[in-house]
């Protein structure tokens, strides 16, 4: 009985532990789950609005949604990947531009650039 009790739990780890992650290892949530952390994290460098939260939201949101479009279909190569990811980057400024006063817009650009440049020094996301 001991044994299978510790299977069934075994099983439900791998199980569970399977089903959390994505390919590659690393668990990226739902399309909803990122727009609302990344609301969150522009909130708390800029300031936003009320107004300008529920547009932002709404712009990462569609983001979101693409990007993951684009990795879920596996035969991209990385290089159409990297494209793809440039590509919608782009659209991320643009509307963020659009929503954003000059100086809130300002200290996101500058903000991404010294973490861009923290990752190309060694810092940044582990591999």
């Amino acid at each position: 009985m001991k044994k299978i009790l510790v299977i069934a739990v075994v099983l439900m780890a791998t199980i569970a532990m399977a089903t959390a992650q994505q390919p590659g290892g690393r668990n990226i949530g739902t399309p909803e789950e990122r727009a609302k952390i990344q609301t969150v994290q522009l909130d708390s460098l800029v300031k936003l609005t009320d107004d300008q939260k529920a547009k932002i939201e709404t712009v990462n949101l569609d983001l979101s949604k693409k990007m993951i479009d684009a990795f879920r279909n596996g035969q991209s190569s990385r290089e159409d990947r990297r494209a793809k990811m440039e590509e919608l980057s782009a659209e991320r400024l643009k509307q963020y531009k659009a929503i954003l006063t000059e100086e809130q817009y300002k200290k996101y650009v500058d903000n991404s650039e010294r973490l861009r440049g923290q990752r190309g020094q060694g810092g940044g996301r582990p591999q």
